[in-house]
């Protein structure tokens, strides 16, 4: 039996797709790869991916007064941009910030460059996929990856190939994207109210 060749889209082709074909797809090398399975075949929500989802609710909350309070731009969840060195790539952050005013053509926002991109990694993320993500991102000419680690507690914000580790405890900033923009890390993420309470020493 011969296999059906992948088929394989331009970023044209994938823009004109229906939404229901490319809603939660990246673009990768011309395939469409889904980002994140949210549920296993039970339909169950499983904890590590609603810490995930609750992350990036406070962070879309957080940000997203800063920002509108100030005027500064608009916070955006999940929408694809075109990212690498030859913008060959549709990527789609868990949370962008964007700078100044946004167009109201999609086509426009999807060619915008963010200003900070924010990635949260769930514990089925793999590594090389993630640097791939994160490479795509700064050769696009993004200034500023966060990628927000959930289960470990931990922001590291990513310069032009350089930055600070952010744990929990510590207080996250984005200079020079957002100057003044300050908040505990700890507020990003889910209250630990299922943790088991720690054992006095003897």
């Amino acid at each position: 039996m011969v296999a059906t060749p992948e088929k394989l889209y331009t970023i044209e082709e994938f823009m004109a797709l229906p939404e229901d074909m490319t809603d939660g797809c990246e673009l990768v090398d011309g395939r469409l790869v889904r980002k994140h399975i949210w549920e296993d075949e039970e339909r169950t929500v499983h904890p590590p991916n609603l810490d995930r989802a609750l992350s990036i609710s406070r962070i879309i909350r957080i940000l997203g007064g800063f920002v509108d309070c100030r005027n500064l731009g608009g916070v955006l969840p999940s929408v694809p941009f075109l990212v690498g060195s030859n913008r060959d790539r549709v990527r789609r952050p868990d949370v962008a910030f964007v700078a100044g005013p946004l167009p109201t053509e999609p086509d426009k926002i999807r060619a915008l460059v963010p200003a900070l991109v924010i990635e949260v990694i769930s514990p089925n993320d793999l590594a090389g996929q993630q640097l791939e993500k994160l490479l795509d991102y700064l050769d696009a000419g993004v200034p500023l990856v966060w990628q927000v680690f959930p289960k470990s507690r931990h922001v590291w914000g990513c310069k032009a190939g350089k930055g600070p580790i952010f744990r929990s405890g510590d207080t996250l900033t984005a200079e020079p994207v957002l100057p003044g923009f300050a908040c505990p890390v700890d507020d990003i993420f889910p209250s630990q109210l299922n943790q088991p309470a720690m054992e006095p020493e003897a």
